[in-house]
């Protein structure tokens, strides 16, 4: 089950789990089947779930990434307002001169 199986178009990822659910049947009871049937949903559940906690741990940590970013922009902003504080008298900017030919 490499990429191949993962890229597979929806419909026919839906047919081929149509002829595996066919195929299983084969001589199985009513009892049987839901018990099958119960036990193959168990499982995509535990993948669903699993994969729904990555998913929210993955969002939170890039959260935090972003807040932390966040603050550290504020945290410069403030450093640099508080250095243009301190000089007496902004720097005058010096006139272009042409460079010498």
């Amino acid at each position: 089950m490499g990429n191949g199986f993962f890229s597979l178009p929806p419909e026919l990822m839906s047919a081929i789990a149509t002829v595996i659910g066919f195929a299983l049947l084969g001589d199985l009871s009513a009892d049987e089947q839901n018990l099958l049937g119960n036990f193959l949903m168990l499982i995509g559940q535990v993948l669903e779930t699993t994969a729904a906690q990555k998913q929210l741990l993955e969002d939170l940590a890039q959260a935090q990434s972003v807040t932390q970013l966040e603050n550290t922009i504020a945290d410069m902003q403030k450093q640099i307002q508080e250095l243009q504080q301190r000089l007496p008298n902004p720097p005058i900017p010096l006139p272009l001169q042409a460079a010498p030919q």
